[in-house]
Parts: structure tokens; C-alpha cells; sequence
């Protein structure tokens, strides 16, 4: 219990910059060999602002959530078992706000996307394992709408066309990965 206590409290400081002194811990549940399931990192002087850690069975952190006037604000963070990011997802009032980014494995972005008002509203980009484009566009109440691109893992556009209320468009063209249109794909 004192190295997973170690681990949150390190965490903690780096994520959320408190110190240890202004923080206590409070275990919430447990699996049946002791270990956590959910600890609740609350800061003293403002009773309002807490952070809930979440562990597997093993102990690993899962997801950390930033809370302050009972509802979610900040970074919720979700881990790998290696304590590798798998997503960072900004909370303002309870709602999904800013920009969520998701990791392959290694650490590289495989996700980057707005939020405003609880949902996907503005950028969406995925990207390949490589760290290139795969595809990209504007989503609007969570829906992709207007132009999107996709991308060929060697960068050559793959596909470019129109979104209306998340419906394929039949204006989309497509293309080999060596930059040559694609006849046989018709939408």
C-alpha cells in the first residue's frame, strides 16, 4: 500500500501540482486481496477539489479524475498497465471540453480532437502509428460534417470528400498510395 500511496501521491504533484502536505488519502474500496479499487486524493484547504483513482486488481492506476465543485474539472487520465498515457480527456463543469488526445503504445498521438459543450466540435484528426495524418476534419455536435481527408500511411491522400450529419456524400475521390486516382472506388 505505501509504494501504490507513493505512486498517487507522485502523480498527483506532477499532474495536478499539489504537494503532499496539502493532500490526504482516502481508500474508497478494495479488491478481496486489499488492494484498492478507488482512492479519493483530496486537498485540505479546499474541501471542494478532489482527485479519484481508480487501480486494477493488480494495483496499477487506471484513470485518474479531476473533480472541484462535485463535478468534473480538469484532465481525466487513463492509464496503460506499463503507466502509459491511453488518454487525456479535458472536463470543464462536468463537460468535455478542449482538445482529448489518445496514445498508441509507444506514447506517439494516435487521436487529437476539440471538444466544446460536451461533445466533438470543431478538429478531428487521427493519426497512423508513424506519426502521419490518417485522417482528418471538422465534427460538429460529435458528427463528422463538411470535408474530410484521409491519408495513405506514406502521406499520399487516400480519399477526400463531403460529410452531411456523419453521411458519406457521393462526391468523394479516392487514390492509390502512389498518387494516382483510384478508378475502381466509386462512392
Amino acid at each position: 500500500m505505501k509504494k501504490t500511496t507513493t505512486i498517487i501521491t507522485t502523480l498527483t504533484v506532477l499532474l495536478f501540482g499539489c504537494s503532499d502536505k496539502d493532500n490526504r488519502v482516502t481508500v474508497q474500496d478494495t479488491f478481496g486481496n486489499g488492494q484498492p479499487k478507488t482512492t479519493i486524493y483530496k486537498t485540505i484547504d479546499d474541501k471542494n477539489t478532489y482527485y479519484e483513482i481508480k487501480y486494477d486488481s493488480l494495483g496499477r492506476i487506471k484513470e485518474i479524475t479531476p473533480f472541484s465543485d462535485g463535478q468534473m474539472n480538469g484532465t481525466k487520465v487513463y492509464f496503460r498497465d506499463n503507466l502509459g498515457v491511453v488518454a487525456l480527456l479535458p472536463h470543464k463543469d462536468g463537460k468535455r471540453e478542449g482538445y482529448t488526445y489518445e496514445f498508441y503504445e509507444g506514447q506517439q498521438t494516435a487521436f487529437k480532437g476539440e471538444s466544446k459543450n460536451g461533445e466533438f466540435n470543431g478538429l478531428s484528426t487521427w493519426f497512423h502509428k508513424s506519426g502521419s495524418p490518417e485522417e482528418t476534419g471538422i465534427r460538429t455536435n460529435g458528427k463528422k460534417e463538411g470535408e474530410w481527408t484521409e491519408y495513405h500511411e506514406n502521406g499520399q491522400l487516400k480519399a477526400k470528400g463531403t460529410y452531411i450529419n456523419a453521411s458519406k456524400q457521393n462526391d468523394w475521390t479516392y487514390w492509390n498510395n502512389d498518387g494516382t486516382i483510384d478508378t475502381t472506388k466509386h462512392d
